[in-house]
């Protein structure tokens, strides 16, 4: 380890980690938004466990992680620049709320259907892009105070013992709940709130610290790994001994991964942990162009396409609902998932396209 930054560039094993979290995101938002399965009942087959782990840990905390690892790396992170990019965040965010929620849902009340959700509700739900926006604002605010990185763990860590706290505080028919669901849970549309999340992309930022100081990335990804998946089994075989349910860490019955805790935090890190040392060496190992371009792609465009995506799958769950409320079958979820993700990268390319030829014709 040097004490100077000697680790720049960009770091591929975070690009392999990006591509296979953006897939797996895509196939969980299909399994909830579209399959036969009710999310609401503990998953107890194998199928369900898996993939709700795989898109667990290694979903939104691991694009929590990432962005944590790229503030430090970004030379764009000075507290005036993350403001603005905050900002942004918020916007998009609110923007995407309104084109892939509120339009469908002023169109269902319209056609007489009854649903639980509420015009305000699908306007101001708290997603993951509300909640980037929240962490970039409160970063800036800590490195403009020059907090240091592990003051920065300890606030974090306790801004989720706090949420908690808040979060048994009834907001039903106030228009507050939808401020403070930007901090912690008020309501069942508030996903990802600040003081649950923001301890993955400050654990990100530690991480980070450390890998721009890393001179032998190989040496330092194997001592980290028996670190990972030792904890992790450890974490697993004694949580599960003292008579707990190790889907409590990860299963979307009950919301219980969005709450998160500090239970949570040691296991899901542990899980990144375990896994980066996998994607570094599948960045050094696999030489085959193609795949190298794909993983590339899909790590430098996770926003675009998690936006795209978000503009087919409630409108293809319109439709089914539509023509009789048609759900798709298990078997077809990976494969939709893949289409989804085909289909959202085909969204971004002809913008793109657009974009390019409007430019030609003003130029």
């Amino acid at each position: 380890m040097n004490k100077e930054v000697v680790n720049v560039g960009r770091q591929e094993e975070l690009d392999w980690g990006k591509s296979l979290a953006i897939v797996a995101m895509i196939c969980v938002h299909v399994y909830e938004q579209l399959s036969i399965v009710d999310i609401e009942v503990v998953p107890t087959d194998a199928f369900r466990i898996i993939l709700e782990f795989v898109a667990g840990p290694l979903t939104a905390p691991l694009f929590m992680f990432c962005m944590g690892v790229g503030i430090m790396y970004s030379n764009n992170s000075a507290p005036l620049q993350m403001v603005k990019r905050a900002f942004n965040l918020l916007r998009n965010g609110y923007l995407l709320s309104f084109f892939k929620g509120t339009i469908l849902v002023a169109i269902a009340l319209a056609l007489g259907y009854t649903i639980n959700w509420t015009l305000a509700d699908s306007l101001f739900l708290v997603s993951i892009l509300q909640f980037a926006g929240m962490a970039f604002l409160t970063i800036a605010l800590m490195k403009k105070l020059r907090i240091s990185l592990p003051v920065m763990l300890v606030i974090s860590l306790a801004l989720s013992v706090l949420g908690g706290q808040l979060s048994e505080l009834d907001f039903s028919g106030s228009w507050l709940q939808y401020l403070f669901g930007l901090f912690f849970e008020t309501n069942y549309v508030t996903t990802f709130p600040l003081f649950r999340w923001i301890f993955y992309p400050v654990f990100g930022m530690i991480f980070g610290y450390f890998l721009l100081r890393t001179t032998d990335k190989s040496r330092f990804y194997l001592r980290i790994f028996p670190i990972g998946i030792l904890g992790a089994v450890a974490f697993s075989i004694i949580y599960t001994a003292l008579g707990f349910d190790l889907r409590t860490m990860f299963m979307l019955s009950g919301r219980v991964y969005y709450s998160q805790s500090l239970l949570h935090y040691l296991f899901t890190s542990l899980v990144i942990m375990a896994v980066l040392p996998v994607y570094y060496f599948l960045s050094v190992k696999i030489k085959i162009e193609p795949v190298n371009k794909a993983v590339s792609y899909l790590g430098e465009n996770l926003g675009s396409i998690y936006l795209a995506q978000w503009m087919i799958i409630p409108y293809v769950q319109a439709i089914l609902v539509l023509v009789g409320d048609v759900r798709i079958d298990v078997a077809l979820i990976i494969p939709v998932g893949i289409l989804v993700l085909l289909g959202s990268i085909g969204i971004i390319e002809l913008i793109r396209l657009v974009k390019r030829k409007i430019l030609r014709m003003t130029f």
